[in-house]
């Protein structure tokens, strides 16, 4: 964990200190604000007392397990300062679910909501319009979930999981001589030495611009987490939530 993150800080300083200034120094507010629905999945895999068990809910089966969900993104800028936030809440419940998926007899609910925060400072790439914005925050994720066996009664458990983390958010420029307001700008995060050992985010995506006020977002997003046992390394959990992503949203 040590050596990944002191990778990610080499590669920080070297785009802080490599960067040359093509663009127009920015002045004044620029505020982003995107809802945008995210398809996802969820796999991984657990390890107790040494053996290794792996679990997989596609798309369609989370979907059709989903009573509510909602996902936001929020960019405030000012000159160069950001501040950066992204929001996902997914209610779970087993009874939307197909009656040969059900455990027998058991219904299972679960509340999941992921709020990632950061703020940082934007340079400017390696030739015009390119940026990338370099910030550090905190995730978080909060889990209420709620087993009810028939007979036995309902037992609930919540988890409230945070990590610091570091964030880059490149700006790339795609064919700007022939499509004017179309970008690569994904969102590369990695953290943890919180309560996780282990937290980080992969989403590619493509910002197009319709107007100077109305943008889409499209990309594919996995957001992951690594947790180890306190006083057994026999005991492990690797978790992953990832998808397609789709949104439509305001600059001003």
């Amino acid at each position: 964990m040590k050596k990944i993150m002191g990778s990610f800080l080499i590669a920080l300083l070297l785009l802080t200190f490599g960067a040359t200034s093509f663009a127009a120094e920015p002045k004044g507010w620029k505020f982003e604000l995107m809802p945008y629905l995210w398809y996802v999945g969820i796999e991984g895999d657990v390890t107790v007392n040494d053996q290794e068990y792996d679990f997989d809910r596609s798309a369609s089966d989370v979907f059709d397990a989903v009573e509510f969900g909602g996902s936001f993104l929020g960019v405030i800028q000012y000159n160069r300062f950001l501040f950066w936030h992204q929001f996902d809440y997914l209610s779970l419940s087993t009874d939307e679910l197909d009656a040969k998926d059900q455990p027998a007899r058991v219904d299972f609910d679960s509340d999941v909501m992921i709020n990632e925060t950061a703020v940082g400072y934007q340079i400017d790439g390696f030739y015009e319009g390119q940026t990338f914005d370099l910030m550090v925050g905190v995730r978080v994720l909060n889990m209420e979930n709620d087993l009810k066996v028939h007979g036995s009664g309902t037992r609930s458990k919540s988890y409230d999981v945070v990590d610091p983390m570091f964030v880059v958010r490149p700006c790339i420029p795609i064919l700007p001589s022939m499509i004017k307001g179309l970008v690569f700008n994904p969102t590369l995060a990695i953290g943890g030495g919180g309560d996780s050992e282990l937290v980080y985010e992969l989403f590619p995506q493509i910002q197009y611009k319709f107007t100077d006020n109305i943008a889409m977002r499209f990309g594919y997003r996995t957001v992951g987490y690594k947790f180890e046992g306190d006083n057994n390394e026999d005991n492990e959990l690797n978790v992953r939530f990832s998808g397609l992503t789709v949104g439509l949203g305001v600059l001003f």
